[in-house]
């Protein structure tokens, strides 16, 4: 009996007997729950880039995933002064750049590096007026500005609404920390540009379709316009 009642207490003892253990799953502690509820992780950022200046509302999935609602805009207008075979011509541009649209981002390299594709309405106009400031001597005589009249030129993407790829560097959204910054190099497709020319009195016949043609067949390999972002995006939620 007091072998027995020795070897109870040297197994009950002894170190590196588990008296108790609770089955639990080894990795539940090193892996976090991905957090997919709607009401948190949502982030406002603002940016700058070659489609204007604007901002996004950002909504995170998971560890991996951004959802980005962007909107941008910018516009710029340019005039020039010009004299051409005596006559005095107001050149006027005006540049419209922006874009409206859905991204989606994706990390295969978590907090560092993203793939972005989505849809963007891409707002990108330009548009040029020429005008004559004078008469145009013509023998003894001098036709007036009026009747000379002027040459107008729009210019645009030809798809309204254009796939959308970019490769970006940081973060659209962090989950630790409430500022976070991100660099995107991208490209919207547009299709070959569309040019529209208008003409009227003289100089009405420099806006021909052969005319416009001609200038379309040269700007038609630039289908991809380049879009490079810098944003900084604020956590809310």
């Amino acid at each position: 009996m007091k072998i027995i009642t020795s070897l109870i207490i040297l197994l009950f003892f002894s170190p590196g007997i588990i008296l108790s253990q609770e089955i639990t799953d080894p990795e539940a502690d090193e892996t976090p729950t991905a957090d997919w509820s709607f009401a948190s992780q949502w982030g406002i950022g603002v940016k700058a880039g070659l489609n204007g200046i604007g901002f996004e509302i950002v909504k995170g999935f998971g560890d991996r995933l951004n959802l980005r609602l962007a909107y941008s805009t910018f516009s710029y207008t340019y005039s020039t002064e010009q004299t051409i075979e005596g006559i005095d011509l107001l050149a006027e541009a005006k540049a419209t750049l922006g874009a409206i649209g859905a991204i989606v981002d994706y990390y295969p390299v978590k907090n560092i590096i993203h793939l972005s594709a989505g849809l963007i309405q891409n707002n990108t106009l330009v548009s040029v007026n020429i005008n004559p400031l004078s008469g145009f001597p013509y023998g003894d005589l001098t036709v007036p500005p009026e009747d000379l009249g002027g040459v107008s030129a729009d210019l645009g993407p030809d798809l309204p609404v254009a796939p959308y790829l970019a490769l970006g560097f940081g973060n659209t959204l962090s989950r630790k920390h409430r500022v976070s910054f991100n660099f995107e190099l991208g490209a919207i497709y547009q299709g070959a540009p569309q040019l529209y020319l208008e003409g009227s009195g003289m100089l009405a016949p420099m806006a021909s379709d052969h005319n416009a043609q001609v200038i379309m067949d040269a700007i038609a390999p630039y289908k991809w316009f380049p879009v490079l972002n810098f944003q900084l995006t604020f956590k809310i939620l």
